[in-house]
């Protein structure tokens, strides 16, 4: 089960979106090293990852889905769900989400 408070689980089961690709946020206030990583990753030659800037910072996103991510004549399902799934799973979204349709607030 997601143990997000921001999320409707029932609603979550099929969508798969999180799981098609992969976000790290970066402040405009991070250290000079972490804001290299972004950097970095502008320079990759690879449609696999974007960097998207808004007021606050960057969100550097990686286009490749996870490898327990399946699909059945539902949508989407995870193959681990029930089992360990990384924390960072069970928990998203969390409340700073904003690519999640079925979050609520």
């Amino acid at each position: 089960m997601n143990k997000s408070k921001y999320i409707n689980p029932t609603k979550c089961a099929s969508c798969g979106l999180c799981c098609k690709s992969f976000q790290i946020g970066y402040s405009h206030e991070d250290s000079k090293e972490h804001l290299s990583e972004v950097e970095r990753f502008k320079l990759l030659d690879t449609d696999l990852i974007e960097v998207h800037e808004n007021e606050t910072g960057y969100w550097v996103e990686f286009k490749i889905p996870c490898k327990h991510l399946k699909t059945n004549d539902e949508g989407y399902y995870c193959e681990i769900y029930d089992k360990k799934r990384p924390q960072l799973c069970e928990e998203y979204p969390y409340k700073v989400t904003v690519d999640c349709p079925h979050k609520i607030n």
